[in-house]
């Protein structure tokens, strides 16, 4: 077991910046697959952790300081999107495309409750973990 924590290490340091390639590089590290997929997890969920409890008051000072009007507008793009697809859409598309700390940025500037946020990005990371880890295992599987 000892001798797996460098790999994990190196997953969880992968995973906190490029969340859709650490599960496959702890699996050619000798990881097992689900010790791979959840320090991938553990590392997603500490940026969406970091970011949320940072960018709450950081927020709060960006808006005063330069007057951002908080208001839907119902006319441009992202508050179409935003209202088709919202935070459902970000917990599942975030960890394959922009990552957890852009993720919760975007949920913040958006307006969701910091508990629903976090619960929602963690939990599209934990379904995209399974899935990357059982199509990396079977790759695996299928190679050897």
């Amino acid at each position: 077991m000892i001798e797996l924590i460098p790999a994990m290490i190196s997953v969880f340091g992968l995973a906190f910046f490029w969340f859709i390639g650490a599960i496959p590089a702890g699996m050619a590290l000798n990881l097992s697959p689900v010790v791979a997929a959840v320090t991938a997890w553990a590392a997603y969920a500490a940026g969406v952790l970091l970011i949320a409890l940072a960018g709450v008051p950081l927020r709060a000072r960006i808006i005063k300081r330069f007057n951002i009007s908080l208001e839907p507008n119902p006319d441009k793009l992202l508050w179409k999107v935003w209202d088709r697809y919202a935070i459902v859409g970000l917990a599942l598309l975030a960890p394959v495309t922009v990552g957890s700390q852009i993720a919760t940025l975007i949920g913040l500037t958006m307006g969701v409750p910091v508990r629903r946020l976090t619960i929602a990005l963690i939990v599209g990371a934990a379904v995209w973990c399974a899935v990357i880890a059982l199509v990396s295992a079977l790759g695996l599987t299928v190679i050897s």
